[in-house]
């Protein structure tokens, strides 16, 4: 996920990569932790699965291609990690290995690995088993159940995400102190929304990475949320919060969509793309087969992330040759 400290939107001059990348692992230890709480000892198994397998493939493929070993960068343990977070804490181990193998081979190193890739390989590992295996990944356990490591599925409590209920046109059972504090079923690091936010705030602190994308995605969202609500017989606020908490939409936002590589530099062209990706979520929320495909707009979005960094600054350079002509 992460790359060259001086691409933004990781904003912070003077830092090593590698620091940037820290200060993200850290970020990501908050919701690993509430998701143990309240799921048990099989979160971190599962989480370290992908992040092991995540870097195994790194190092496959750097011996491969007869280039240096990049495992110490920390940026196969990220999109390793994150992978993770998204999938349900009842998730197959296969089913994590699968998608981190993906995206390390596929769509990471043969663009020529950190720094260099097109696509997010986190979000395209994760489109890649929502179209194959989607009846895994969105089969969550009740909030309830502390989950054994080896985990028989057909035993689990399961229970329909808010997510799927907002497919179905359905009010969700769950108020805003779930929601914030991570009591309904979601994938494994995306439900507890008041950790997210701080795992934002902390990285906005850090200056890892700009406000501005994350807050134009999540602004266009609630807009759209409230311009055409998929709630019945609900109030505008709580298309808002059900919209935002369901799936892993804030996770996306936060650590995702702020991907240096295939999110544009300029600061308005970073407005511009996280409100072009929230239109795409909300529209593949609408009219796609999955109850989350957040993914599949964070991939659009990078095929047109150039374009827009390039076309936003022929506008600035119009706009101010105008200026000084007047």
């Amino acid at each position: 996920m992460m790359a060259e400290s001086k691409g933004a939107p990781f904003i912070r001059s003077g830092n090593t990569a590698g620091t940037l990348r820290l200060d993200v692992l850290i970020a990501l230890i908050a919701p690993t932790v509430c998701a143990t709480v309240t799921f048990g000892w099989r979160v971190p198994v599962l989480l370290l699965i992908s992040i092991a397998t995540a870097m195994l493939s790194e190092a496959l493929g750097c011996l491969m291609q007869h280039r240096r070993l990049t495992l110490l960068d920390g940026s196969a343990a990220v999109t390793g990690w994150l992978i993770g977070m998204m999938v349900s804490p009842i998730a197959p181990f296969w089913l994590v290995i699968v998608a981190s193998a993906f995206a390390i081979l596929i769509v990471k190193l043969p663009f020529g690995g950190d720094g260099h890739n097109v696509f997010n390989p986190a979000a395209a590992g994760i489109a890649l088993i929502t179209q194959c295996f989607s009846a895994e990944l969105f089969l969550y356990p009740d909030t309830d159940a502390v989950l054994p490591v080896w985990v028989d599925t057909d035993t689990v409590l399961t229970a329909a995400s808010p997510a799927s209920l907002l497919r179905t046109g359905g009010m969700s059972p769950y108020d805003g102190y779930d929601f914030l504090f991570g009591q309904f079923p979601g994938p494994l690091g995306a439900t507890a929304i008041f950790v997210l936010c701080a795992c934002a705030a902390f990285l906005f602190a850090r200056k890892t990475i700009s406000p501005s994308l994350t807050l134009s995605f999540v602004a266009t969202c609630a807009v759209i949320a409230v311009l055409f609500p998929r709630v019945t017989d609900g109030t505008w606020y709580q298309s808002i919060l059900l919209e935002l908490c369901s799936g892993y939409l804030l996770l996306a936002g936060v650590f995702m969509l702020t991907d240096p590589v295939t999110s544009p530099h300029r600061p308005a062209a970073r407005a511009v793309y996280g409100v072009l990706a929230g239109i795409l979520v909300m529209l593949l929320r609408h009219i796609g087969r999955f109850e989350e495909s957040t993914c599949f707009a964070i991939l659009l979005c990078n095929t047109v992330s150039a374009a827009i960094d390039r076309t936003v600054w022929r506008i600035g350079c119009t706009i101010r040759k105008r200026r000084e002509t007047a």
